[in-house]
Formats: C-alpha cells, sequence, structure tokens
C-alpha cells in the first residue's frame, strides 16, 4: 500500500522546499528525438535540392519541359546517393550530437567541408566510370549550391529554436539524486556546472536523512527513497541517480530493487559492478553513470505512439460514433440511469485517472471501487449491458480517454485500486504489479488478446496477466500494436470470458 499515490504529496514539498518546475507530460523535448530530425531533414533537402535543381535546369533554363520527367529518373540515382553519403558522414564527423547542433560557426564549417566533400566524391566516381558526361554540370552546380543553402538555413533556424526551447526549459533533464555524503556532493557538483537550461536537480534523497544536513551543495535534502517515489509520483523526472560508493554493492542492489517501480531511467554515477543488470555506460552533463533501467517508450517510441494513438482513435471515434450513438438511446430505454459509468483506475505512474464506460448495470447495483467481480449470469448486468459486455461494445468510449492523452489504444488494461486477485489486492499480490504503470493504460491489451480477460479468480492468473502486461511493455513495437488490435476484434467477437 505504501506504493500508491498519496494525495497530499504535491502539497508538503511545497511547503518544505523551494518550489520545483514542473511539466507537462508531452512538455520536455527529447534530444535524441532532435539529432534524428535534423539528420532525417539534410537527407531531405539533398534530395530536394537535387529535384528542384532538375526542374529548374531543364524546364526554365534548357526549355525542355517535356523531357524533366526522363530526367528526374536519370538523375534520382546521384542525388541519393549522395543523400546518403552525406547524413552519414554528417553522422559520423558528430555532427549530430546534441551539443554540437547549438554550436552555429562548428557546424556552418563542418557542414560545408562534408557537403564540398560529398560531391567532389561524387565527381571522382563518376569521372572514373565514365558517366560523368551524362550529367549537366549547369545542373550539379544548382545542386550543390541548393543543397548546401538548405543545411545552413537548418542549422540556422535549428539554433534559435535551441535556444528558445532552453530558455523554457523543455530541453533540461530533471534529475533527482540519492545520496547525500561525499559521492553525492561531488555529483552535484558536477550537474550543476551544467546550468539550468541543461539539468534542474529536483532534490537529493537519502534514507540516512537525519544523520544529514538539510542542505547539500546548495540542494534541500527532501526525504528517503519512500518520500521520493511519492515524489516522482507526482513531479516528472527523467532520471534518477545514486550516488553512493563502490563498497556499498547491497544497499545499491537493494535501492534498484526498490526504484525500478518508477518509470524513469535509473542510473549509477560510479564505476560499473556486476551484482546487477546494467544497460551500458552514459552521461549525465559531465557525470559518468551506469545505466540501469531506461524508462519505456520514450524518445522516437514516444513520438510513434503519440501520433498512433492520436490518428487511429480520432478514425475510429468516426467509425464507432453512429453505433455509440444507437448504444446510448438503447441504455436510455433499457433502464433508467446516465449513459456512461465513470470510474478511477490506475494510469500511467500509478496516477488516478476518470475511465468511461457505457453503463451495464443497474445504477442502484453498481459498484463504483470495482472490488465485487462480475460473474456469470450477474443479477446487476441489464439486459443491454449483458450484450455490450459480451462483446467488449462498453469499452467503446475509452476512446475518449485516448484522445485525451489519458490512456492509448493498446497497453495494460486500467485496473481499480480495489481490484483483487484471489482474496488479496492486485497490486499487494503480485510482484513487479506496479512496473504495468510504466506506459499508459490501454483499451486493448497483449494479455487480452492472450485469453487473458475477464474475471481473475486466482493468484496464478493474476500473475500470468502481469507477465504478459510487462512482456509488451519490453517488447514493443508499431507492428505489436497493429497486431494486438487486429486480434482484438477476433477475441471481442468469439465473447470468451465476457460477461
Amino acid at each position: 500500500m505504501a506504493d500508491i499515490p498519496r494525495t497530499d504529496t504535491a502539497t508538503q514539498f511545497r511547503i518544505d522546499t523551494k518550489p520545483v518546475p514542473k511539466r507537462g507530460k508531452n512538455n520536455a523535448i527529447s534530444r535524441e528525438v532532435v539529432c534524428n530530425t535534423v539528420q532525417i531533414l539534410d537527407f531531405l533537402a539533398c534530395v530536394v535540392a537535387g529535384a528542384v535543381s532538375v526542374a529548374i535546369y531543364f524546364g526554365l533554363y534548357m526549355g525542355t519541359e517535356a523531357g524533366i520527367g526522363a530526367a528526374y529518373q536519370q538523375y534520382a540515382y546521384p542525388v541519393i546517393l549522395a543523400a546518403i553519403i552525406l547524413s552519414f558522414t554528417l553522422y559520423k564527423s558528430g555532427s549530430y550530437e546534441f551539443k554540437r547542433l547549438s554550436l552555429l560557426g562548428w557546424q556552418f564549417r563542418r557542414v560545408t567541408v562534408v557537403c564540398i566533400a560529398t560531391m567532389g566524391v561524387l565527381s571522382m566516381v563518376a569521372f572514373a566510370s565514365k558517366v560523368a558526361e551524362l550529367y549537366s554540370r549547369g545542373w550539379a552546380v544548382a545542386w550543390i549550391a541548393l543543397t548546401l543553402a538548405q543545411l545552413l538555413l537548418t542549422r540556422v533556424v535549428l539554433f534559435y529554436m535551441l535556444r528558445r526551447w532552453s530558455q523554457l526549459g523543455r530541453l533540461a533533464q530533471m534529475v533527482a539524486v540519492v545520496g547525500g555524503d561525499q559521492v553525492g556532493e561531488q555529483l552535484l557538483s558536477k550537474l550543476q556546472a551544467a546550468g539550468e537550461n541543461e539539468i534542474v536537480i529536483a532534490g537529493v534523497f537519502d534514507d540516512r536523512r537525519t544523520r544529514l544536513p538539510g542542505v547539500v551543495c546548495g540542494c534541500r535534502v527532501l526525504g528517503t527513497t519512500d518520500d521520493l517515489i511519492s515524489f516522482a509520483r507526482n513531479i516528472l523526472i527523467d532520471e534518477i541517480i545514486i550516488a553512493l560508493p563502490l563498497r556499498a554493492e547491497q544497499r545499491i542492489g537493494d535501492l534498484v530493487a526498490k526504484l525500478r517501480s518508477l518509470p524513469v531511467d535509473l542510473r549509477l554515477s560510479i564505476d560499473p559492478i556486476n551484482s546487477f543488470p546494467m544497460r551500458g555506460i552514459g552521461d549525465v552533463a559531465s557525470a559518468r553513470t551506469i545505466e540501469i533501467l531506461d524508462r519505456p517508450l520514450k524518445n522516437w517510441s514516444r513520438v510513434v505512439k503519440w501520433f498512433e494513438d492520436r490518428v487511429l482513435s480520432a478514425i475510429l471515434c468516426l467509425i464507432f460514433a453512429p453505433l455509440m450513438a444507437l448504444i446510448a438511446l438503447m441504455i436510455k430505454l433499457d433502464s433508467p440511469g446516465p449513459v456512461f459509468f465513470i470510474q478511477d483506475r490506475f494510469g500511467f505512474n500509478n496516477k488516478l485517472i476518470r475511465v468511461l464506460k457505457f453503463r451495464t448495470m443497474r445504477v442502484e447495483n453498481s459498484d463504483q471501487s470495482g472490488a465485487t467481480r462480475t460473474v456469470p449470469n450477474d443479477s446487476r448486468v441489464t439486459r443491454v449491458g449483458r450484450i455490450l459486455r459480451g462483446f467488449s461494445l462498453d469499452e467503446l468510449p475509452q476512446l475518449i480517454n485516448v484522445l485525451r492523452g489519458d490512456m492509448s489504444l493498446v497497453g495494460p488494461r486500467p485496473h481499480v485500486p480495489a481490484m483483487k486477485a484471489g482474496e488479496r489486492l492486485y497490486h499487494e499480490a503480485v510482484d513487479n504489479y506496479f512496473l504495468r504503470h510504466h506506459v499508459l493504460p490501454g483499451l486493448t491489451g497483449w494479455a487480452q488478446v492472450n485469453n487473458s480477460r475477464g474475471e481473475i479468480d486466482s493468484l496464478g492468473a493474476a500473475r500470468r496477466r502481469v507477465a504478459y502486461d510487462l512482456y509488451y511493455i519490453d517488447n514493443w513495437s508499431f507492428w505489436l500494436d497493429i497486431k494486438i488490435l487486429f486480434l482484438t476484434v477476433r477475441v471481442a467477437l468469439s465473447r470468451q470470458n465476457a460477461y
């Protein structure tokens, strides 16, 4: 029960400490996405410049518009080859490293040199293969000029965008530090040297709080690791860095086991040790860290998932709108009461969300807590409700939850806090239960299409469902989501375990 969000936590920390910057779920900008986007834009700039140069040279200068189609085909090969070489060379030269993207002078020099060198290499290849006479020098000059102009313009626009985002704090990483002794002080000094536009220190946490000063390197000691868990449920944190000496191996292992329930990147700010899994070595500002755990669905995965949810849910809402209107009318005619049943359930990071469903039970028999299981031939279910539940049509209003950003189309199903596995509360009975809340809950999920839907009447069934949810989180892909959506249609039509 200690891991359930506490409603008074945010107030507690506002009173005891200086205000911590808060960010919305989609306010922060991923640095990896920025770097990859620039590389994609560079590739497209080279291709677009080649196509425009063909149109200008053959259409306007030479006046041979009839042959432009054939020219596009002929000139496509060197253009695409140059785009690949250019973007790859810029990548290998470090031009897409985030720290260098804001160095405008450095970018201008590097881009100019790489662009000219790429075109020089292509010219030598064309000469050596005796195909140089097939391509116009006038077109080549226009192509090089346009490509270079676009690359430089991209750098200028990016420079001002990065500066603006930095001022707004959208590029800063929110970091919490565990450990306030000498190792923690060294880490905090390095993090502070990076500046608030790059690193925002949310606070220091240590289970030995009574033996520590109230302030370490100008940062408040906010509490123990239990307080950190409550804190992270209310304030979005990007990374937690454990700053403890190597000899505290057992303590570090215990902290990893304890903090892995949070949907954050977990790092260790000392040399590698082998008592628990490690992803690799990374940097936070100038501090070297061990990458222990990564939060799921970040960077490009997060972008793809966001577009998937918004686009597909909007389309599905339009498709099912007439059916949803008909269902609403049938519910009103069948029994007195509201059309929708609204219930608090666990969402991302253990926060409670208001989940919509079509009402399938009589109002006087509805169980708002969800503690009472629905059983076959349940007398509380209405006639219309029995049909809706049989085909899972009562879940359709959750498309609105998806559009609002509270849920995803695919993910672990949202549970009520009072849901039980056998005779015990679900989150108390199943180890690692809260790991399923590292992503948004879904309208459907991997467990539901693998014969694990409906009533959970045993601890074994509960563990099996959570295992499916964790498998989905660890193996997420866009195509897995599409597969689950198609399988959901088959499962819904089968009416298995639906009552």
